[in-house]
Order: structure tokens, then sequence, then C-alpha cells
């Protein structure tokens, strides 16, 4: 699937997952699904994966309101401690 330019949203939920996963979380490890969805396989320092994120779904929920603020963000949806 061609890639396309993440959102500003979805750059911000990446930044985030970077900030408490890691650097090797990054827009090259970002994939798209059928339907143009921006999604990543976070993984840890040692190589392991932590969780599957969908950085379009996460953005889109953090921008209406659906997810409240970062913090909730981090620790609700990207299981990362305060």
């Amino acid at each position: 699937m061609p890639r396309r330019i993440l959102t500003e949203g979805e750059i911000a939920v990446l930044a985030i997952i970077a900030e408490g996963y890691g650097p090797q979380n990054c827009v090259e490890r970002v994939y798209f699904s059928p339907v143009n969805e921006a999604v990543i396989f976070v993984k840890l320092s040692n190589g392991m994966n932590a969780l599957l994120a969908n950085l379009s779904t996460l953005a889109a929920r953090r921008a209406d309101g659906s997810i409240s603020n970062d913090d909730e963000l981090k620790t609700k949806w990207l299981r990362l401690k305060k």
C-alpha cells in the first residue's frame, strides 16, 4: 500500500509513543491498513512488541474529546505509566 503523510494528530500520538517506548518507534515503522489508517507495532527497547496502536483512531478520538487528555491517552490507551 502506498505511504501517505501522517496527519498532525497522528504525529502527536506517534511522538507520545516514541517518548514513552523509545525512538525505535518512528515514522518509518508506521504501516497503512487497506482503509488507509496509520498503525504501528509499538516495540520495547529490547525489540519485543508492546502493543498495536492505530494512530488514526487514537488521533481522531483525542481530537473529538473521546480521549479527554494526553494523560488518559498515555495510561489508558498506550499503557504507559505516569
